[in-house]
């Protein structure tokens, strides 16, 4: 009896000498621009404020480039740019580089990635900022994200608080939002959805290869990551809520779940039209 070897087991496969070749190429080209815009950053960012906002648009759109990861963009609305706040599902240390690649965002962390060696140092080059997350400090950090969105910029929350293994959108934290709770402010949730790795659609079983969740260590997770020839990720931007709409923020923190629950849910099952 003759069994057919089942070829549909991961999109993984054995790069070749070319394909190898490429990457290291693309590595060395990725790591010396990089240092050069970490030099003009260290250099002329204070001196230069719009060179410090731009530069980490710059260093996202070069690490899409460096893993080939293609993004899709679609807009339910044309004011997607004048919102205040972003939000979006959370389920790769990919989405901040996607996210981050269109336009200057401040991204909100916590505190404990700062002290992180490599990751730390870029998230600070990023104009990232970092919170703690306890009652103690939680009035200072709301003023502060507050007093950023007062001046213009652009802050960036996942309102799960940490990423989801992309079978499903966590539960979101209401405190997300306490900045913007009886304020007038634009909310632009948006929903991201990977949709294909080296062409062959994702499911269940191949999202833990983007999805970083749990216990996961990190350098596997990532090694695995590079050897993909492609990724391709969507961005649904939903239309913007304005805070003045919702009584309180756990109104507006599960209306906001809800809505992007709903999209994500349907884009999995591909009711959405590519």
């Amino acid at each position: 009896m003759i069994v057919k070897e089942n070829f549909y087991l991961s999109p993984i496969y054995n790069l070749s000498l070319i394909d190898n070749l490429i990457f290291f190429l693309k590595l060395l080209l990725f790591t010396v621009t990089a240092a050069f815009l970490i030099f003009l950053s260290v250099l002329f960012g204070k001196i230069i404020p719009l060179l410090e906002k731009w530069l980490p648009v710059f260093f996202h759109k070069m690490l899409l480039w460096l893993l080939s990861i293609e993004v899709e963009i679609v807009y339910e609305s044309n004011r997607s740019r004048k919102g205040n706040l972003f939000i979006s599902n959370h389920l790769s240390y990919l989405d901040i580089p996607i996210l981050g690649s269109k336009f200057p965002l401040r991204f909100v962390a916590k505190s404990e990635i700062k002290s992180w060696s490599l990751f730390g140092f870029l998230a600070k080059k990023g104009r990232s900022i970092f919170i703690k997350r306890n009652k103690i400090d939680s009035y200072n950090q709301k003023n502060k994200i507050l007093d950023l969105l007062s001046s213009g910029e652009k802050v960036f929350i996942f309102p799960e608080g940490t990423t989801s293994d992309g079978n499903r959108v966590l539960e979101f934290k209401s405190s997300s939002f306490s900045s913007v709770e009886n304020q007038n402010f634009s909310i632009q949730p948006i929903v991201i959805v990977y949709t294909a790795l080296n062409g062959i659609p994702i499911n269940r079983w191949l999202r833990p290869m983007i999805a970083w969740y749990g216990d996961m260590d990190l350098k596997p997770h990532l090694f695995q990551l590079i050897r993909l020839m492609s990724i391709k990720a969507k961005l649904i931007y939903l239309e913007p809520v304005n805070t003045q709409s919702f009584e309180n923020r756990k109104d507006l923190s599960k209306y906001l779940e809800n809505r992007i629950r709903k999209i994500y849910s349907s884009a999995l099952s591909k009711k959405i039209a590519k």
